[in-house]
């Protein structure tokens, strides 16, 4: 076990935010549950992203592995993936990039009309 624990007052978030990173013994990102994916000292964005295939974190090393796909796979998920998946996948995210691309949102966006000009 663990001979020493602390409680952190205002949680992990509060104490990377307050805490100048010379002064912290914080090591490494911080996993957080949104798109952020993590964060660093201050609150920066981390280095890590998110397979939007399998919803695991994925590391600098993991994007530069030929198994990595931004939307489509990565090295944790890709064995684990049929073509057919791939595919839709592949689909979903050239519609987020076009979505991307006319500034609007590729999922909880409104839908648009022909009447919308």
């Amino acid at each position: 076990g663990v001979d020493e624990v602390y409680h952190l007052k205002g949680g992990i978030l509060a104490y990377l935010e307050q805490v100048p990173e010379e002064e912290s013994l914080w090591d490494g990102d911080c996993f957080v549950f949104d798109e952020r994916v993590s964060v660093k000292h201050a609150l920066e964005p981390g280095d890590y992203g998110l397979c939007r295939a399998c919803r695991r974190p994925v590391s600098p090393e993991d994007m530069a592995s030929p198994l990595f796909e931004e939307g489509i796979s990565c090295p944790a998920c890709h064995a684990e993936r049929t073509e057919e998946q791939r595919a839709r996948y592949k689909e979903r995210q050239k519609q987020a990039e076009l979505a991307k691309a006319r500034g609007e949102k590729h999922v909880g966006s409104r839908p648009r009309m022909a009447h919308d000009d």
